[in-house]
Protein backbone atom coordinates (compact mmCIF):
# COMPACT_ATOMS: atom_id res chain seq x y z
CA UNK A 1 0.00 0.00 0.00
CA UNK A 2 2.45 2.23 0.97
CA UNK A 3 4.46 1.77 -2.20
CA UNK A 4 1.49 2.55 -4.54
CA UNK A 5 1.12 5.70 -2.55
CA UNK A 6 4.71 6.51 -3.33
CA UNK A 7 4.12 6.07 -6.98
CA UNK A 8 0.97 8.26 -6.78
CA UNK A 9 3.01 10.98 -5.07
CA UNK A 10 5.42 10.84 -7.95
CA UNK A 11 2.57 11.27 -10.14
CA UNK A 12 1.10 13.90 -8.39
CA UNK A 13 4.47 16.13 -7.96
CA UNK A 14 4.16 18.91 -11.30
CA UNK A 15 0.38 19.57 -10.17
CA UNK A 16 1.32 20.45 -6.65
CA UNK A 17 2.24 23.95 -5.29
CA UNK A 18 5.41 23.58 -3.37
CA UNK A 19 7.36 25.28 -0.09
CA UNK A 20 10.84 24.85 -0.44
CA UNK A 21 11.49 21.80 1.45
CA UNK A 22 14.53 20.96 4.14
CA UNK A 23 16.71 17.96 4.39
CA UNK A 24 15.30 14.27 3.62
CA UNK A 25 16.14 11.76 6.18
CA UNK A 26 16.78 9.30 3.29
CA UNK A 27 20.00 8.22 2.71
CA UNK A 28 22.73 7.24 5.38
CA UNK A 29 22.75 7.13 8.78
CA UNK A 30 20.70 9.06 11.40
CA UNK A 31 18.19 11.50 10.27
CA UNK A 32 18.12 15.10 9.13
CA UNK A 33 18.17 17.98 11.45
CA UNK A 34 15.66 19.94 10.38
CA UNK A 35 12.32 19.27 10.05
CA UNK A 36 9.27 19.79 7.49
CA UNK A 37 7.30 23.40 7.52
CA UNK A 38 3.81 22.45 9.96
CA UNK A 39 1.11 20.87 7.38
CA UNK A 40 3.19 19.49 5.07
CA UNK A 41 4.46 16.02 3.97
CA UNK A 42 7.40 14.23 3.00
CA UNK A 43 7.24 10.68 1.55
CA UNK A 44 10.47 8.53 1.64
CA UNK A 45 10.43 5.44 -0.05
CA UNK A 46 13.35 2.11 -0.37
CA UNK A 47 13.28 0.37 -3.53
CA UNK A 48 13.88 -1.44 -2.04
CA UNK A 49 16.83 -2.36 0.25
CA UNK A 50 19.32 -5.54 0.69
CA UNK A 51 20.42 -7.33 3.29
CA UNK A 52 22.81 -10.53 2.24
CA UNK A 53 23.38 -12.83 6.20
CA UNK A 54 25.16 -15.13 6.85
CA UNK A 55 24.73 -17.10 10.12
CA UNK A 56 24.13 -20.48 11.79
CA UNK A 57 24.97 -22.59 8.40
CA UNK A 58 21.95 -20.79 6.97
CA UNK A 59 22.61 -17.81 4.05
CA UNK A 60 19.29 -15.06 4.29
CA UNK A 61 18.89 -12.60 1.76
CA UNK A 62 16.44 -9.89 2.24
CA UNK A 63 14.82 -7.45 0.31
CA UNK A 64 12.78 -4.68 1.85
CA UNK A 65 10.16 -2.00 0.79
CA UNK A 66 10.60 0.25 3.32
CA UNK A 67 8.94 3.23 3.54
CA UNK A 68 8.52 6.40 6.26
CA UNK A 69 5.78 9.17 5.92
CA UNK A 70 6.85 12.78 7.64
CA UNK A 71 4.36 15.52 9.05
CA UNK A 72 4.83 18.90 9.63
CA UNK A 73 3.40 19.55 13.14
CA UNK A 74 4.68 23.18 13.56
CA UNK A 75 7.87 24.80 15.09
CA UNK A 76 10.43 22.38 15.70
CA UNK A 77 8.21 19.55 16.20
CA UNK A 78 7.58 16.50 13.18
CA UNK A 79 5.60 13.40 13.22
CA UNK A 80 6.80 10.59 11.32
CA UNK A 81 4.90 6.64 10.37
CA UNK A 82 7.17 4.03 9.07
CA UNK A 83 7.05 0.38 8.18
CA UNK A 84 7.61 -2.09 5.47
CA UNK A 85 4.26 -3.29 3.16
CA UNK A 86 6.78 -5.46 1.56
CA UNK A 87 9.76 -8.00 2.43
CA UNK A 88 10.82 -11.30 0.90
CA UNK A 89 13.48 -13.46 2.69
CA UNK A 90 15.86 -15.61 0.85
CA UNK A 91 16.90 -18.57 2.68
CA UNK A 92 19.23 -21.75 2.20
CA UNK A 93 21.37 -24.01 3.82
CA UNK A 94 21.82 -27.45 5.01
CA UNK A 95 19.93 -28.92 2.23
CA UNK A 96 17.22 -27.22 2.12
CA UNK A 97 15.77 -23.71 0.63
CA UNK A 98 12.94 -21.45 1.58
CA UNK A 99 11.34 -18.06 0.82
CA UNK A 100 8.88 -16.17 2.43
CA UNK A 101 6.51 -12.70 1.35
CA UNK A 102 5.70 -10.58 4.15
CA UNK A 103 4.81 -7.05 5.82
CA UNK A 104 7.31 -5.41 8.97
CA UNK A 105 6.52 -3.78 12.05
CA UNK A 106 5.07 -0.47 11.73
CA UNK A 107 6.50 2.35 14.09
CA UNK A 108 5.57 6.16 14.72
CA UNK A 109 7.65 8.52 15.95
CA UNK A 110 8.45 11.99 17.16
CA UNK A 111 10.83 14.51 16.37
CA UNK A 112 12.04 17.51 17.81
CA UNK A 113 14.75 19.91 16.39
CA UNK A 114 15.00 23.28 18.17
CA UNK A 115 18.24 24.55 16.06
CA UNK A 116 17.43 22.92 12.89
CA UNK A 117 14.23 24.18 11.84
CA UNK A 118 15.45 26.52 9.03
CA UNK A 119 18.73 24.86 7.96
CA UNK A 120 20.65 27.84 8.49
CA UNK A 121 23.64 28.03 10.89
CA UNK A 122 27.40 25.65 11.10
CA UNK A 123 25.38 23.41 13.77
CA UNK A 124 22.35 21.66 14.00
CA UNK A 125 20.91 18.67 16.02
CA UNK A 126 17.87 16.69 16.26
CA UNK A 127 16.22 13.79 18.76
CA UNK A 128 13.85 11.46 18.00
CA UNK A 129 11.73 8.95 19.70
CA UNK A 130 10.11 6.14 18.35
CA UNK A 131 8.00 2.90 19.36
CA UNK A 132 8.05 0.23 17.14
CA UNK A 133 4.97 -2.37 17.14
CA UNK A 134 5.19 -5.96 17.09
CA UNK A 135 2.54 -6.34 14.20
CA UNK A 136 4.84 -7.87 11.80
CA UNK A 137 4.67 -11.19 9.87
CA UNK A 138 7.18 -13.67 11.74
CA UNK A 139 10.28 -13.49 9.71
CA UNK A 140 10.24 -9.76 9.55
CA UNK A 141 9.07 -8.56 12.93
CA UNK A 142 10.74 -7.72 16.07
CA UNK A 143 8.37 -10.40 17.91
CA UNK A 144 7.87 -7.52 20.24
CA UNK A 145 7.24 -3.55 20.75
CA UNK A 146 10.92 -2.06 20.55
CA UNK A 147 12.13 1.72 22.34
CA UNK A 148 14.43 3.73 20.39
CA UNK A 149 15.68 7.44 21.30
CA UNK A 150 18.50 8.92 18.68
CA UNK A 151 20.07 12.25 18.21
CA UNK A 152 21.60 13.48 15.30
CA UNK A 153 24.37 16.05 15.85
CA UNK A 154 25.64 18.40 12.56
CA UNK A 155 28.38 20.73 11.43
CA UNK A 156 28.73 22.82 8.94
CA UNK A 157 32.38 24.27 8.03
CA UNK A 158 31.20 25.20 4.30
CA UNK A 159 28.76 25.25 1.54
CA UNK A 160 30.03 22.20 0.40
CA UNK A 161 30.84 20.04 3.51
CA UNK A 162 28.77 18.59 6.40
CA UNK A 163 29.76 16.63 9.11
CA UNK A 164 27.17 14.28 11.10
CA UNK A 165 27.30 12.33 14.41
CA UNK A 166 24.22 9.77 14.94
CA UNK A 167 23.96 8.02 17.79
CA UNK A 168 20.75 6.01 18.98
CA UNK A 169 19.48 3.17 21.95
CA UNK A 170 17.14 0.45 21.01
CA UNK A 171 15.56 -1.09 23.51
CA UNK A 172 13.72 -4.62 22.90
CA UNK A 173 12.91 -7.44 25.12
CA UNK A 174 14.80 -5.98 27.91
CA UNK A 175 17.93 -5.62 26.34
CA UNK A 176 19.97 -2.86 24.71
CA UNK A 177 20.96 -2.03 21.33
CA UNK A 178 23.61 1.01 20.90
CA UNK A 179 24.62 2.48 17.56
CA UNK A 180 26.89 5.38 16.90
CA UNK A 181 27.61 6.26 13.66
CA UNK A 182 30.09 9.19 11.88
CA UNK A 183 28.97 10.49 8.59
CA UNK A 184 30.98 12.99 5.96
CA UNK A 185 29.51 14.47 3.07
CA UNK A 186 30.34 16.51 0.43
CA UNK A 187 27.66 18.12 -2.41
CA UNK A 188 29.04 18.44 -5.98
CA UNK A 189 27.18 21.14 -8.07
CA UNK A 190 23.77 21.89 -7.80
CA UNK A 191 22.36 18.54 -7.99
CA UNK A 192 24.44 15.96 -5.92
CA UNK A 193 25.62 14.98 -2.74
CA UNK A 194 28.11 12.02 -1.81
CA UNK A 195 29.02 11.16 2.12
CA UNK A 196 30.78 8.25 3.66
CA UNK A 197 29.98 6.65 6.55
CA UNK A 198 30.65 4.11 9.56
CA UNK A 199 28.44 2.32 11.90
CA UNK A 200 29.41 0.95 15.24
CA UNK A 201 26.88 -1.14 16.44
CA UNK A 202 26.81 -2.64 19.86
CA UNK A 203 23.68 -5.50 20.53
CA UNK A 204 23.71 -7.41 23.97
CA UNK A 205 22.69 -10.36 22.32
CA UNK A 206 24.66 -10.57 18.71
CA UNK A 207 27.96 -8.55 20.02
CA UNK A 208 29.77 -5.76 18.51
CA UNK A 209 29.21 -5.04 14.37
CA UNK A 210 30.83 -2.72 12.10
CA UNK A 211 29.39 -1.41 8.81
CA UNK A 212 31.26 0.90 6.51
CA UNK A 213 30.34 2.64 3.12
CA UNK A 214 28.56 5.14 1.87
CA UNK A 215 26.46 6.76 -0.91
CA UNK A 216 24.64 9.47 -3.29
CA UNK A 217 21.59 11.48 -3.78
CA UNK A 218 20.41 12.96 -6.77
CA UNK A 219 18.35 16.16 -6.61
CA UNK A 220 14.99 16.66 -9.24
CA UNK A 221 14.35 19.93 -9.42
CA UNK A 222 13.63 21.01 -5.65
CA UNK A 223 11.21 18.95 -3.96
CA UNK A 224 12.32 15.37 -5.10
CA UNK A 225 15.46 12.84 -4.38
CA UNK A 226 16.83 9.91 -5.48
CA UNK A 227 18.97 8.27 -3.80
CA UNK A 228 21.98 4.81 -3.47
CA UNK A 229 24.18 3.62 -0.68
CA UNK A 230 26.01 0.36 0.13
CA UNK A 231 27.31 -0.46 3.10
CA UNK A 232 30.05 -3.67 3.94
CA UNK A 233 30.53 -5.16 7.09
CA UNK A 234 33.81 -4.80 8.81
CA UNK A 235 34.81 -7.78 11.08
CA UNK A 236 32.82 -11.20 11.85
CA UNK A 237 29.55 -10.38 12.91
CA UNK A 238 26.36 -8.41 10.85
CA UNK A 239 25.13 -8.70 7.74
CA UNK A 240 27.91 -8.92 4.89
CA UNK A 241 26.20 -6.21 3.04
CA UNK A 242 23.53 -3.68 2.89
CA UNK A 243 22.78 -1.59 -0.13
CA UNK A 244 19.30 -0.24 -1.33
CA UNK A 245 17.88 2.68 -3.45
CA UNK A 246 15.40 5.17 -2.60
CA UNK A 247 12.95 7.95 -3.52
CA UNK A 248 11.91 10.94 -1.61
CA UNK A 249 9.18 13.87 -2.54
CA UNK A 250 8.03 16.79 -0.41
CA UNK A 251 4.76 18.07 -0.63
CA UNK A 252 3.58 21.11 0.42
CA UNK A 253 1.59 24.28 -0.49
CA UNK A 254 3.56 27.98 -0.82
CA UNK A 255 2.22 30.20 1.93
Amino acid sequence: MKTRLALLALAALPAVALADPPDFDRPGAGFATSVLPVGTLALEQGLPTYERLRQDGLLDRTYTADSLIRVGLGGAWEGQLGGSAWNRLEERGGGTRRHAVGHGDTSVALKYAPSGTDGDGSFTWAALGQVTFANGDEDFGNGARQYSLGSTMQWKPDQDHQNTLYANLDRLKGRNTWTLAPTFGRTFGENWMGYVEMDAIHDAEDGNEVQAGGGLAYTIGDHAQLDAYVLHRVGSHGPSVRAGLGVSVFFGRKS
